[in-house]
């Protein structure tokens, strides 16, 4: 959809400017316009603001630099000079380019005059005005559900790690295979990372957008069941690399009974998160035993755990791996005892 509103941009502005009105730089106005159509409203706005300052001033001083020395070429050059530190001044943003491209396309295209500057600053004019009127009022962009969609993603990529994690350390407790399982936990953290690009991207389609009062989500913000899911995220990359940096340190191997608490706890993670998607996400609650079920599981973990500190090895992995695991299980307490805003906020 996008796609085809900039290129109806383009087309829109270069039969207003070419055909209407005549202009004589007409192809700035759908170079313009075509650059305006942006993700959401509002980045279509400020950026059209920017880049209409960047583009106004590469006219002024390509037109100004060639009345003072006349020679294009000349011109070119040092108005290149001068223009091309704007791309990475940060006032313009990632518009700072489009003051030296064009100066570049004004001075390439014949020699600029002082009567065409008002042209073709109406040209570039015309060409924000539809870019961004095409954007705001034609299926203004709203980008909610898929920020939900990243986070069910998140929770599903999370829980197959936990469970994977758990049944190929208890079938091969290597190096590598710790460090294999390092990779796609620090894989998961980075998607919850994109996350929250999606959330933040949601928010802003909603400012300045006309379309607002009807895409407003009637689904709660779903940033609150994204943070626990990261937090768990991390805690098990941390915990796969304490189990790495074991390894690497030659520590003799951790108890047997310590491997089944470990690949047990992370079975448990697994159902936790998968309950804890089904609650926020889906229509209908997990059955009240299947919370309760959770609940007692994550005690009697805990129990081990504690009994497993008590009597750890400070010369073996033991202790090394019970703090980590410890961790883990407290990052759970928030994906066990929350429930839905929308619940929340009916009572």
């Amino acid at each position: 959809m996008q796609s085809l509103k900039a290129a109806g941009a383009a087309l829109l502005a270069w039969v207003i400017a070419a055909i209407w009105l005549d202009a004589p730089l007409a192809y700035l106005a759908p170079w313009v316009a075509l650059l305006m159509v942006n993700a959401t409203v509002y980045r279509s706005i400020v950026k059209g603001v920017r880049q209409l300052a960047a583009v106004v001033v590469g006219l002024l001083a390509a037109t100004g630099a060639h009345l003072l020395v006349g020679d294009r070429t000349l011109t070119l050059a040092s108005v290149l000079i001068v223009m091309t530190p704007l791309a990475y001044w940060r006032r313009f943003g990632d518009e700072g380019i489009y003051a030296a491209t064009t100066a570049i396309l004004v001075l390439t295209s014949g020699a600029p005059s002082a009567h065409q500057l008002v042209s073709r600053l109406l040209e570039t004019g015309l060409g924000t005005l539809v870019g961004v009127g095409v954007n705001a009022l034609i299926v203004p962009p709203v980008h909610l559900r898929g920020a939900r969609r990243t986070i069910e993603s998140v929770a599903d990529e999370l829980a197959g790690l936990l469970e994977g994690a758990a049944t190929a350390l208890r079938d091969t407790w290597r190096a590598d295979t710790a460090t294999e399982w390092l990779r796609k936990a620090e894989r998961t953290c980075a998607h919850a990372e994109d996350a929250w690009t999606a959330i933040e991207r949601g928010r802003e389609s909603l400012w300045l957008n006309p379309r607002r009062p009807q895409a407003e989500d009637p689904d709660p913000d779903p940033a609150p069941a994204l943070l626990p899911l990261e937090v768990v995220a991390k805690r098990t990359a941390s915990l796969q690399r304490t189990l790495v940096d074991a390894f690497a340190a030659g520590m003799p191997e951790p108890g047997r009974e310590l491997v089944a608490l470990y690949c047990d706890v992370l079975d448990h993670c697994a159902d936790t998160v998968r309950a804890f998607r089904c609650r926020h996400f889906e229509t209908s609650w997990p059955p009240p035993a299947e919370d309760d079920a959770l609940r007692e599981a994550d005690e009697r973990l805990r129990e081990r755990l504690r009994a497993r500190r008590s009597g750890a090895d400070g010369g073996s992995a033991d202790e090394a791996l019970c703090i980590p695991i410890d961790r883990l299980l407290s990052a759970l307490d928030d994906l066990l005892t929350s429930e839905p805003a929308s619940a929340a906020a009916s009572r």
